[in-house]
């Protein structure tokens, strides 16, 4: 057996050395973490509201006078294309909270004072015999009693309730999650804007100290997996947007008092991928059939069919197909993101599944032209 050199001893033995000193430090090392995580939240905010935000205004640079070649558009092309994407969430925004949400929170009202007597009665009927005692103690149980004395106005407005001590803690939660939030849009806002290159200026910085092979691996995985996202992003919104206004449409048509809360709460629930749509649909049909069980079928029925309907005909022609993921792969994604980070890991477990798909099968294709050549 080759005994190791005196080098090869020293690089073992501060290996060594490095993994008791972590063992030891665990603690100081997971708090110095945590601070460094704590600190870089408004940059990771910002740079995902801003990822966001170039989504839209690309769409509009794009559109804003293609075909003109004077440089006083070309100047004003991004600027007024970001103006118009701000101005759109502003007033989306304002919609949400001024609109969408208060009439969530009577719908969801509306169940809490009517549900139960609807569930007793249906649970009378001869068929639901077997399963009717744990029905009944299942609406006697806390769970329910709780969600029943709820008090959704006041839970909204009364941030601020409660005692002294549990004042000053809200506050000072508040306002930190204020600040985090300002750094944010601000950082995003210096990204939106900046007219300095960076982006072209960092690859470049880049390319000195990794060279030019690390440098194409690194922007191969970062434009498959802008693709990915990107195209993500866009057809969870356009279909969250198409099935909240079916929802309150056909709700509207049908002469529902509560459509607007209902839709909203199916387009809310459709942005989270998989699983988002059959639950808001499953609760906003169990909102309806509390006052009308024919409204309520034709609501499923009609929503059922717009879903089925844009996931044939126009979704696949949304974007890159090469970035849809199989059944299979969705679901696996979907699990396993939910399990690791609960409902963040489930919004983005598909598009990063997308990107691992796709630079696998760019480097099976790689490695086949290379032992074809060979």
């Amino acid at each position: 057996m080759k005994k190791p050199t005196l080098q090869e001893a020293l690089v073992y033995g501060g290996i060594v050395i490095l993994v008791c000193a972590v063992f030891q430090s665990w603690h100081a090392i997971v708090s110095f973490l945590g601070i460094v995580l704590t600190a870089i939240v408004p940059l990771v905010l910002g740079s995902a509201i801003a990822y966001v935000i170039a989504i839209p205004t690309r769409f509009f640079e794009r559109h804003f006078l293609p075909n003109s070649d004077s440089s006083i558009v070309a100047g004003i092309r991004r600027p007024v294309s970001l103006a118009i994407t701000v101005i759109l969430a502003l007033l989306g925004l304002a919609l949400l909270s001024s609109t969408l949400i208060p009439a969530l929170i009577d719908t969801v009202s509306m169940v809490q004072r009517n549900g139960r007597d609807f569930i007793e009665g249906v649970i009378q009927l001869p068929l639901l015999q077997p399963i009717r005692p744990t029905v009944e103690d299942f609406l006697d149980g806390d769970l329910v009693q709780g969600l029943q004395n709820m008090d959704l106005s006041g839970a909204v407005k009364g941030v601020f309730g409660g005692t002294v001590g549990s004042i000053t803690t809200q506050v000072f939660s508040v306002v930190s999650a204020l600040m985090t939030t300002f750094f944010g849009i601000m950082f995003s806002f210096i990204l939106l804007t900046d007219t300095t290159d960076m982006g072209n200026k960092t690859m470049q910085t880049m390319t000195v100290y990794l060279g030019d092979k690390r440098v194409e691996r690194i922007a191969l995985v970062m434009g498959v997996a802008d693709s990915t996202f990107h195209n993500f992003i866009v057809r969870q919104f356009i279909e969250a947007l198409i099935l909240g206004t079916v929802g309150t449409a056909v709700l509207l048509v049908l002469g529902f008092p509560y459509a607007l809360g209902v839709g909203a709460l199916l387009g809310i629930m459709a942005l989270v991928p998989i699983v988002g749509y059959p639950v808001g649909l499953v609760v906003g049909t169990f909102m309806v059939v509390i006052s009308n069980v024919w409204i309520a079928l034709a609501y499923a029925i009609v929503v059922a069919l717009a879903q089925m309907l844009e996931a044939t005909f126009l979704l696949p022609h949304v974007g890159d197909p090469r970035t849809v993921l199989p059944p299979v792969w969705v679901t696996v994604a979907v699990t396993i993101g939910g399990g690791v980070a609960g409902f963040a890991g489930m919004l983005v477990a598909i598009p990063v599944a997308s990107t691992i798909r796709q630079l696998t099968l760019l480097d099976m294709r790689r490695r086949q032209r290379l032992d074809e050549g060979a």
